[in-house]
């Protein structure tokens, strides 16, 4: 089974003022590649600084610039792995956070079995 482990923040609440954990995360994902567990994962752009939405309106597709109403949860990143649901959750404990505004959910991932 695949597992998403998504690194979520609240954007309202501020940061740690601990230097990029970018370089934890590369360690981390080096490890899971190591065992064959890995699958895919990455960061993404801070939401208070892009902001881009495509809504159905009355059956169009509409292209939005920010921002959008608050929202007190944004996903920051991800680890894709292919692991037992125990290993997620203990690659889940490992992931560094920012602590109090940050947090990792463990989700199943539907892949499709066409690859």
């Amino acid at each position: 089974m695949q597992y998403m482990l998504a690194i979520m923040y609240d954007p309202t609440l501020p940061a740690d003022g601990v230097p990029s954990r970018q370089k934890l995360h590369a360690a981390l994902s080096d490890e899971m590649r190591a065992k064959g567990q890995w699958r895919g994962g990455g960061g993404l752009a801070p939401i208070e600084s892009y902001r881009k939405k495509i809504s159905t309106v009355d059956g169009e597709k509409v292209f939005s610039d920010g921002p959008f109403a608050e929202t007190r949860e944004v996903l920051g990143g991800y680890f894709l792995v292919e692991c037992s649901e125990e290993e997620a959750i203990a690659w889940a404990k490992r992931i560094d956070v920012d602590a109090g505004r940050s947090w990792v959910e463990v989700r199943a991932a539907w892949v499709d079995p066409r690859g």
